[in-house]
C-alpha cells in the first residue's frame, strides 16, 4: 500500500473545507498553505522530540545522521584577524545542505600521545553540549563548565571575515534572470540559501586530543510540496507519494484546515481545533491531576 500522495492531501483537504460557508481553495494558496502547515507540524513535535515513542515515530523520515570532518582554523590575530574569535584556533564544518534542526552531537578525537588511560593512536568520543551566545560569556572562567576534550561545545555561526562584518552577506545567490515566478522546484529539500557552519570549542590545546570529525543526527527539511493545475485534472494520480507515513498526513491536513480557516475568518475554527486535536500535549498537566494536588 502506497502513502498518500500530493493530490490526495489536495482532496482531502476539499473534504475537510466542504461545509456551510467554507472557504474557496485556490491551487496556489493549497500550495503556500500546505508547505506552511508542514513547517508547523515540524516545530510543534521538534519541540517535543524524544519524549515520547510517538513523537520519535512522527519525524522518523526526516531524521538524518552524518559523519563530517572537521577543519582547522587559525586566528592569527588573537581576535580580530582572519577570523572574528577570541579562541586562538577553531574546528569548523559546513552542516549539510538539507539540515534544518541539530538533535545531538559526538566529537571524535585522535590521541596523539599517550595521556592517562589513553594510548597514543586512540580514538575517543565525548558528546557536545549546545552552546549559546550568552551562554558563551558566562563559561569562559567557570572551570566548572569551561570547554576541555571532555566537555565540548558545538556552536551553530557563520564566520566572516572582518572586512565583511559591515557588508550585507549575499554568498553568490542570485535570481534568474529568466524565471518568472518564484515558485520553487518540486521533490526538492529547500532548507538554507548558504551554508550551516557548526563550530566546535574545546579549549586552545589539541595537542593531546585532536578532533577528527564529529557525528550528528539533524532533522532535515522536508521536500517541497508543489502542486499544478494538470495534476488535478488528470484522470490517473501521477502525483509523488508523501514521505510521511498517513497518521502524519492527516495531522497535516488538520494544521493546513486550521490555516485556512483562520486566513477566511471561518467561524468553525472555534470547533475545528477541539475536534481534530488527536494528539495531546504530553507536557501538560491533566485537568484531573491538577485538582488532586489541589486537594
Amino acid at each position: 500500500m502506497n502513502n498518500m500522495t500530493i493530490r490526495e492531501l489536495y482532496e482531502y483537504a476539499l473534504i475537510e473545507m466542504n461545509k456551510v460557508e467554507a472557504p474557496s481553495l485556490l491551487l496556489e494558496d493549497f500550495n503556500y498553505f500546505m508547505n506552511k502547515a508542514v513547517q508547523q507540524y515540524i516545530n510543534k513535535v521538534y519541540n517535543r522530540y524524544d519524549i515520547n515513542q510517538q513523537s520519535s515515530d512522527d519525524l522518523r523520515v526526516l531524521k538524518a545522521t552524518a559523519q563530517i570532518p572537521l577543519t582547522k582554523t587559525a586566528n592569527k590575530q588573537s581576535g580580530f584577524g582572519k577570523i572574528a574569535s577570541k579562541e586562538k584556533f577553531i574546528y569548523s564544518t559546513n552542516l549539510p545542505d538539507d539540515y534544518m534542526h541539530l538533535l545531538n552531537c559526538i566529537v571524535e578525537y585522535n590521541v596523539n600521545r599517550q595521556f592517562k588511560c589513553y594510548n597514543q593512536g586512540d580514538h575517543v568520543d565525548f558528546a557536545a553540549k549546545r552552546l549559546t551566545a550568552d551562554l558563551a560569556a558566562g563559561i569562559m572562567h567557570n572551570v566548572y563548565m569551561k570547554p576541555d576534550y571532555k566537555r565540548p561545545y558545538f556552536y551553530i555561526n557563520n564566520i566572516a571575515p572582518v572586512g565583511d562584518v559591515t557588508r550585507a552577506v549575499v554568498d553568490n545567490v542570485s535570481a534568474d534572470a529568466d524565471h518568472t515566478d518564484s515558485v520553487k522546484e518540486e521533490n526538492t529539500r529547500n532548507a538554507n540559501t548558504s551554508k550551516v557552519r557548526l563550530e566546535l570549542r574545546f579549549g586552545d590545546d589539541d595537542s593531546i586530543f585532536e578532533p577528527v570529525c564529529i557525528y550528528i543526527d539533524y532533522i532535515k527539511a522536508p521536500m517541497f510540496i508543489r502542486l499544478t493545475y494538470d495534476e488535478i485534472t488528470s484522470t490517473e494520480d501521477t502525483t509523488r507519494p508523501l514521505e510521511f507515513p498517513d497518521y502524519v498526513c492527516f495531522e497535516i491536513v488538520n494544521e493546513f484546515v486550521k490555516l485556512l480557516m483562520e486566513n477566511a475568518s471561518d467561524p468553525r475554527i472555534q470547533t475545528n481545533y477541539a475536534v481534530n486535536q488527536t494528539v495531546a500535549d504530553p507536557t501538560a498537566v491533566p485537568q484531573n491531576q491538577s485538582s488532586r494536588d489541589k486537594s
